[in-house]
């Protein structure tokens, strides 16, 4: 473990965190596959860390709001996301919680069930509900919001 190794490794994060924000075992795994030690890995990530240029607390807030503001997905897609990106699930229930409290998720997802709705007009009733069910559900989306938005999107296409 040389000096010159751990500051090449320092660099490749720093190269990596440039890109995007990344999770600290996002990061492991990126270092781990240009093949540094793991000691070396570790003691980056860490100092990486304590100088505050990597926080998994701040990686999933921005990732949660970002995936809710531009792809429109749903608390269970984002949680299943964090937690893949190995965010601990006490940080990942907190953020998700935070990014979803004053959002009617129902209200907020009609428009893009109407415009889903209406692009499968002419197949049977049952396709159709199937297809926003199936739609809504690989978005993130529970039960209860599913059928306020079914009611509401059969009610006003």
């Amino acid at each position: 473990m040389s000096d010159d190794e751990s500051q090449r490794a320092r660099e490749a994060a720093f190269r990596l965190l440039a890109v995007r924000a990344r999770s600290a075992r996002e990061l492991q795994q990126r270092l781990r596959q240009k093949r540094f030690p793991p000691k070396i890995i570790d003691r980056v990530i860490a100092d990486l860390q304590a100088k505050g240029y990597q926080s998994d607390d701040e990686f999933a807030r921005l990732y949660a709001r970002e995936k809710w503001n531009n792809s429109g997905w749903g608390p269970a897609r984002v949680r299943q996301e964090l937690r893949a990106k190995g965010i601990a699930p006490e940080l990942t229930d907190q953020v998700v919680g935070e990014t979803y409290t004053d959002v009617d998720l129902a209200e907020a997802v009609l428009p893009f069930a109407q415009k889903r709705w209406r692009s499968t007009e002419g197949l049977p009733t049952d396709t159709r509900r199937r297809r926003l069910v199936s739609f809504l559900q690989r978005r993130g989306y529970h039960w209860e919001t599913i059928n306020r938005v079914l009611e509401r999107v059969r009610e006003n296409p």
